[in-house]
C-alpha cells in the first residue's frame, strides 16, 4: 500500500471526482424525471433533426476536398502541431463557414447563452457516470490483455511542454477550436446525412465510431464513442448544435483540469 504522504496530494483530486460522480447521478435523475425529454422516442427525434437539416452530400464532398487539399499542402511544410491544427480544424471551420452562408438555420435554432450553458452542463454531467464506467472497464480489459493504459498523443504534447504560452494555445485549441470544428463536422453535417441515408440507429453508431476513431487512441475509444452518442442525442433533443459544442468544450476542459491537478500533485511526475 502506498505511503499516506504519497496519497495525501491526491485527496483533493479524488474528492473532486467523487463530487462530479454524485452530480452526474443527480443530473441523470433530473433528466429521467422530465417527461418532455423522453416523450418522443430518440429515433423519431433524430429523424426529425435529419429531415430539417439543410446539409446535403455535395456539402460534405466540398469539405472533404478542402481537407484533402489542405493535407497535400501540409505535407510540403515543416513539422508543427500548429500547422496540423490549421490544416484540419482551421480549414474545416473556414470551409463550413463558407458553405453555411446561404443555409437557413444550418445548425438548428438559435438559443440564449444561459439556456445553452445550463443544458450543456446538465447533459455533460449526466453522461459522466456511464462514460467513466465504460472507460474504467475498458482499461481493465486492455491491461489484462497486456496493453498498458496511456494518454492520447495530444495529451503527451501538452505534458511535454513547460512553456505557458504553448500550454495556453493548447487549451484554446482543445476547449474552443476542436469542439467547434468536430461538432460542426460530426453532429452538424455527418449525423443528419447518415440518419437520412442509413436510419437513426446506424447513423448514430457510424458517427460515434468515426468520432472515436478520429482521436486515434485505443484506450479512449469506447469512452469517446459513448460521449459521441450523448452529444448526438443532445443535439437532437435540444435542437441546437451549440449545446453539444458546449458539452464537448466542458469535457475537454475538465480533462485538462484533471491532468493539471495530477501534475501539481506529482502523480504525473
Amino acid at each position: 500500500m502506498p505511503p499516506l504522504d504519497t496519497l495525501r496530494p491526491l485527496l483533493p483530486v479524488a474528492a473532486a471526482l467523487a463530487l462530479l460522480l454524485v452530480a452526474g447521478v443527480a443530473a441523470l435523475a433530473h433528466l429521467a424525471l422530465r417527461p418532455r425529454d423522453f416523450s418522443t422516442p430518440w429515433k423519431t427525434v433524430l429523424g426529425q433533426l435529419a429531415a430539417a437539416s439543410p446539409w446535403r452530400g455535395r456539402d460534405l464532398l466540398f469539405l472533404l476536398m478542402a481537407l484533402f487539399c489542405a493535407q497535400l499542402v501540409r505535407r510540403l511544410l515543416p513539422a508543427s502541431t500548429g500547422l496540423d491544427v490549421l490544416a484540419f480544424q482551421g480549414v474545416l471551420i473556414v470551409a463550413v463557414g463558407w458553405r453555411m452562408r446561404a443555409k437557413p438555420r444550418p445548425f438548428g435554432a438559435p438559443a440564449p447563452a444561459r439556456a445553452v450553458l445550463s443544458q450543456a452542463a446538465v447533459r455533460w454531467l449526466a453522461v459522466l457516470p456511464l462514460l467513466w464506467c465504460v472507460s474504467f472497464s475498458w482499461q481493465i480489459l486492455l491491461t489484462a490483455l497486456g496493453h498498458a493504459p496511456d494518454f492520447q498523443a495530444a495529451i503527451h504534447l501538452f505534458l511535454e511542454t513547460d512553456d505557458p504560452l504553448r500550454r495556453a494555445a493548447f487549451v484554446f485549441f482543445a476547449v474552443v477550436v476542436a469542439p467547434i470544428a468536430e461538432e460542426a463536422l460530426f453532429r452538424g453535417i455527418l449525423l443528419p446525412l447518415l440518419v437520412r441515408r442509413l436510419g437513426a440507429g446506424i447513423g448514430l453508431g457510424v458517427v460515434a465510431i468515426g468520432f472515436a476513431a478520429l482521436h486515434g487512441d485505443v484506450g479512449s475509444f469506447p469512452g469517446l464513442a459513448v460521449l459521441s452518442v450523448a452529444l448526438s442525442l443532445a443535439y437532437a433533443r435540444t435542437g441546437t448544435l451549440l449545446v453539444p459544442m458546449a458539452m464537448h468544450a466542458l469535457f475537454n476542459a475538465a480533462n485538462l483540469a484533471l491532468i493539471l491537478a495530477l501534475l501539481r500533485s506529482g502523480a504525473l511526475g
